[in-house]
């Protein structure tokens, strides 16, 4: 091994420090890879949902360490398309706000767009569906739909609204839920508590094209947290969802405020799940000590950040999992109980009350006539 060989990074290392130097807790502008550690770099990149905001770090590097022309013209090029793509689904949320806004049923814009005014470009966040918790009762929003689309299924904190045709639309009845009965109970008062004070805050989208409601930074330091503990039991978490939470955590808080959050983390048995998350926020992104809710835990983080590169971007590709085109409920309930066996001695509660919801949760659905409607 020559000396310029034993410098290089390690494509996972220079990944890491790429988003550091993008989000600006990096100062040392030195990443040094061959051709076969860029590509490796693009395609983690690309696998987490995070391509927009690694090619700002690539910007910050010295002209003779950047990727070579085959590497960085496709990159931009998909950079391109994100940003076009962010510019629509913001105008299209815009959209759908407004028109739920007059037939009577607000909306509060969870997640997607209302994340990506916090990032420093956010037309370089991957978007992805949009998702509406609605003001309106479950029932009231299930009739509405149905109105449209008179087959469409529910379960229990959501159902689709495809009227665009290549834009995913979620109509929320809950941000979230939770498989153990006692924490979904607290989870739930706490939404309750909290909602009508969502509709009323309102922010400009980025583009000035309207605005819309998005949750309070107390509610999203809640929220955002389930909602990524929500996705490692389903199939898997990649890094896009972690760095929204990042940029919540980076508006800063209180001492009060902290100590509100993790006494809710704590009524929802989430501490553990919180450090883990902080370390994987420090040792990924560089969050400062001043904004963590808890200390970091590497024994629980390194687990946690191991499972979130094996799985990439909402788990798509993790090779642990294998799926079938024509899986059956049953088989697909048997895989996701199995997998969720990993974590039973991290986060017994949530794996052990799994097989349960999700029992209990056919049959509400059978009761209340949620399944999808046979012709």
């Amino acid at each position: 091994m020559n000396q310029e060989q034993s410098r290089l990074m390690t494509p996972q290392d220079a990944f890491f420090k790429l988003i550091k130097l993008a989000l600006g807790t990096c100062d040392d502008e030195n990443v040094l890879l061959d051709e076969s550690g860029w590509k490796t770099v693009y395609d983690m990149a690309c696998k987490q949902a995070l391509a927009g905001i690694v090619i700002d770090g690539v910007e910050r590097l010295p002209m003779e360490q950047k990727p070579s022309y085959d590497v960085l013209m496709p990159w931009i090029g998909l950079v391109a398309k994100l940003e076009e793509r962010n510019k629509r689904m913001n105008q299209l949320t815009v959209m759908v706000c407004d028109k739920f806004e007059d037939v009577g049923m607000g909306a509060v814009v969870l997640k997607g767009q209302g994340n990506s005014i916090f990032y420093p470009r956010p037309f370089h966040r991957t978007p992805g569906d949009i998702d509406l918790w609605m003001m309106v009762g479950r029932r009231q929003v299930v009739d509405y739909v149905r109105q449209l689309f008179p087959k469409m299924e529910a379960v229990y904190h959501h159902m689709d609204f495809p009227v665009i045709k290549d834009t995913g639309i979620e109509l929320h009845f809950t941000p979230s839920w939770m498989n153990c009965w006692s924490t979904n109970r607290r989870l739930q008062k706490y939404f309750s508590k909290m909602k009508q004070s969502q509709w009323q805050h309102k922010v400009e989208l980025p583009g000035r094209i309207g605005s819309v409601a998005v949750p309070t930074l107390e509610l999203n330091r809640v929220y955002l947290l389930v909602h990524i503990y929500r996705h490692l039991f389903d199939e898997g978490v990649g890094l896009r969802q972690l760095m929204d939470y990042f940029f919540v955590l980076k508006q800063g808080f209180t001492a009060d405020e902290r100590t509100e959050t993790v006494s809710m983390l704590k009524e929802l048995r989430m501490t553990r799940f919180a450090a883990a998350v902080m370390y994987v926020l420090q040792e990924v992104f560089g969050l400062e000590e001043q904004y963590f809710l808890l200390p970091p835990s590497e024994e629980y983080g390194r687990k946690l950040l191991r499972e979130i590169m094996l799985a990439g971007n909402f788990g798509k590709y993790d090779e642990r999992i294998s799926r079938s085109q024509n899986e059956s409920v049953f088989h697909r309930f048997c895989r996701k109980v199995f997998r969720n066996g990993d974590f039973m001695a991290d986060y017994p509660s949530e794996v052990i009350w799994s097989p349960l919801f999700k029992m209990w949760h056919y049959v509400w659905r059978l009761k209340n006539g949620y399944l999808p409607r046979k012709s």
